[in-house]
């Protein structure tokens, strides 16, 4: 049973209801709330299916960027809002200033409550990446209970395309209470998009190899990379370097799958290599600079992992 607590969490939780219906066919990544890069990211969704006959018809930059959606921390590169309307500058002001409140809250006093309601706000803005680290500050805080924390983690993990994650988390909330249905249903659309994957890496693995190109791979590596499979990702990826050494998207989406390794100095070399493949891509650059910053992070006296950051 949900105890009293969690009961009055329910607007929370059941605000995430409209996400499983359709965030799942709209969101696109974690920070879609906020701008990135000039990028169509429709259309990027739009490639990211696997292939029936092997020809790439890829765009080698749309599969680099489509890649980093699925992490819950990128580097964000903003965008003026000089020549957007009034009306639509002051909405978006207004939005920053909802979300400053939360956020505000949530800071000053970090309790289950005020970390939940963050996670919703974030959700509900198209920033489900940034719920990731609140949640699992509320799930320290009750590992036991915290059902609606949970089940909104496993939903944030899902709709960023890390499935074996969201998988893990709705589970937990169902496994503390098999009656809560919008964990259920979050749980089994996890595993239905999981499955998706598992599929499309079955048909990739039927094209032969001489129809395999770079698109090809690029692809391949990006669906072992929603598997959390990341060592895999990384061969395929680097069977493009074979042939193309200074190929900056395999050289970018191998230093994304390091990152969530949290090998942060193979990270570092490899966005390097990319950056001096084509020292004209801003996106080499930003991943650089991203790596150079956890490095620092993790590597700093006190912090746990500090010695992998070091790897």
């Amino acid at each position: 049973m949900i105890n009293q607590e969690e009961k009055n969490d329910g607007t929370t939780v059941d605000s995430n209801q409209n996400a499983v219906d359709s965030q799942a066919n709209n969101e696109k990544g974690p920070f879609d709330g906020e701008e990135r890069l000039d990028i169509d990211i429709g259309q990027e969704e739009k490639n990211d299916q696997a292939p029936s006959d092997g020809k790439s018809g890829f765009n080698v930059k749309t599969l680099i960027i489509v890649a980093l959606l699925l992490l819950p921390v990128i580097y964000i590169v903003y965008k003026t809002m000089g020549n957007k309307p009034a009306e639509e500058q002051a909405a978006a002001q207004q939005q920053q200033v909802d979300i400053a409140s939360f956020e505000n809250a949530a800071r000053t006093n970090p309790s289950y409550e005020n970390l939940l309601n963050l996670s919703n706000v974030y959700i509900n803005n198209n920033m489900a990446g940034k719920a990731i680290e609140p949640l699992e500050r509320a799930i320290a805080l009750k590992p036991n209970d915290g059902i609606a924390a949970y089940n909104n983690l496993g939903f944030a993990y899902t709709i960023i395309q890390q499935y074996k994650k969201g998988i893990e988390y709705c589970q937990k909330a169902v496994d503390i209470d098999s009656t809560f249905q919008l964990a259920k249903n979050n749980l089994n659309w996890a595993k239905s998009e999981q499955e998706k994957i598992l599929n499309a890496i079955k048909e990739m693995d039927k094209v032969p190899s001489e129809q395999k190109d770079a698109g090809h791979y690029l692809l391949q590596g990006l669906n072992y990379l929603k598997l959390q499979e990341y060592d895999k990702a990384i061969e395929v990826w680097k069977t493009i370097l074979v042939k193309e050494p200074k190929n900056v998207g395999a050289l970018n989406n191998i230093g994304v799958a390091y990152m969530s390794m949290l090998k942060y100095k193979d990270a570092v070399d490899t966005f390097t290599k990319a950056t001096e493949a084509d020292p004209n891509d801003q996106l080499s650059k930003n991943n650089l600079n991203w790596a150079l910053d956890e490095q620092k992070k993790a590597s700093a006296p006190g912090v746990a992992g500090a010695a992998e950051a070091k790897k």
